[in-house]
């Protein structure tokens, strides 16, 4: 900006310009234009360091600015939403304002709300809009609500009839199905989504399911090294599991007794470690059932899912239990869900409660 800035102003300045008076031309003057290159740029220099917001004496309070700009971007939200449901109830044949404010409730974690503004929205067409009907079936997929689940298949279902690889249809196929624990049909959607051009931040996540279900992807460690990554009836090791190597967890997990009284038989029950913060597949994982608990787990290098990350790679690990009541690999509402920060160094020995539920 400074560059262009001083284009603009130092060309005339060293070129000259003609008079509009009498015909002649002004002089350069050269003066004018080296005090201006030296004073804009400091001039600019000091009044950015006057009135930006940025830690100067100590940088690592940035991310604390960043917490609180986060903070004020929920507040945002809900303004957003306040006002678009504002301009719904003067306007309630608004296919694109009800379309905006379905996302923005999806964004604020209001799945249920989301359906229903979808509901509009597809009211406003009159029905028979396949994108939206798959936007709905995303709504009801997220919202985990057992009632509507066969209603969202039979969304994705179409779609993927119309379009076999619609990205959307077929990971939201390999959910539902892996939520009635067909994970065959789960393996087949996820592998076809994982021969697309994917962003990256998507295939991440498309691979990091596959892994979860025993199949190798580029990149990651073979199936037998990965440790016991299928459910298991009882709390001890598969015995073809690759033995523990490198950095070793063992890791108790039990359940608050306020949250017992939720655990259903054979529920999925997740253990795995991530470096806190840091999206993707986690460092580790082992998949059992809720049958299991309480239960000792042991995670080490062995149970790496990627070549070059595994739990010896970093210093700080977060540990956590899930219990996938919603019957996905991914978080989704009312799972039950533990943790605790393990730092490197310290005993290796640590006990999760699962004392949660996610919203």
């Amino acid at each position: 900006m400074l560059v262009a800035a001083l284009l603009m102003l130092l060309r005339p300045l060293v070129r000259g310009a003609p008079s509009s008076s009498k015909g002649e031309s002004l002089r350069p003057s050269t003066g004018a234009a080296v005090a201006l290159a030296l004073v804009l740029p400091l001039g600019a220099a000091g009044v950015y360091a006057l009135v930006s917001n940025y830690p100067w004496q100590d940088p690592r309070l940035l991310g604390d600015r960043a917490q609180t700009a986060h903070q004020q971007g929920a507040g945002s939200m809900d303004e957003v939403t306040e006002k678009l449901e504002a301009r719904l109830a003067q306007n309630p044949e608004d296919l694109e304002g009800w379309q905006m404010l379905a996302r923005t409730y999806l964004l604020t974690g209001q799945a249920a709300k989301a359906a229903n503004a979808l509901e509009r929205a597809l009211a406003v067409t009159g029905g028979g809009n396949p994108d939206l009907e798959l936007d709905l079936a995303e709504a009801l997929v997220v919202s985990a609500d057992p009632s509507v689940q066969d209603r969202a298949k039979a969304f994705v279902d179409a779609a993927l009839e119309a379009d076999p690889d619609n990205g959307k249809a077929l990971w939201y196929s390999g959910v539902i199905a892996l939520r009635s624990g067909d994970e065959e049909t789960a393996r087949q959607r996820w592998m076809r989504m994982s021969e697309q051009d994917l962003p990256e931040e998507i295939r991440e996540m498309v691979n990091e399911q596959l892994a979860a279900l025993g199949v190798e992807v580029p990149g990651s460690a073979p199936a037998a090294a990965r440790g016991p990554m299928v459910a298991a009836a009882t709390p001890s090791v598969a015995p073809d599991a690759a033995p523990p190597t490198g950095r070793m967890l063992n890791v108790s997990v039990n359940v608050d007794p306020a949250l017992a009284p939720k655990l259903r038989p054979g529920t999925p029950l997740f253990v795995s470690a991530r470096q806190p913060g840091i999206p993707g597949p986690p460092l580790a994982a082992v998949r059992l059932t809720s049958d299991a608990i309480p239960v000792t787990v042991t995670l080490s290098d062995a149970n790496s899912m990627i070549d070059g990350r595994n739990l010896s790679s970093v210093e700080d690990v977060e540990i956590v239990a899930r219990v996938a009541l919603g019957g996905s690999v991914m978080t989704t509402s009312g799972d039950l869900i533990g943790s605790v920060i393990h730092a490197k160094g310290s005993a290796p020995d640590l006990t999760v409660v699962i004392d949660k539920v996610a919203p």
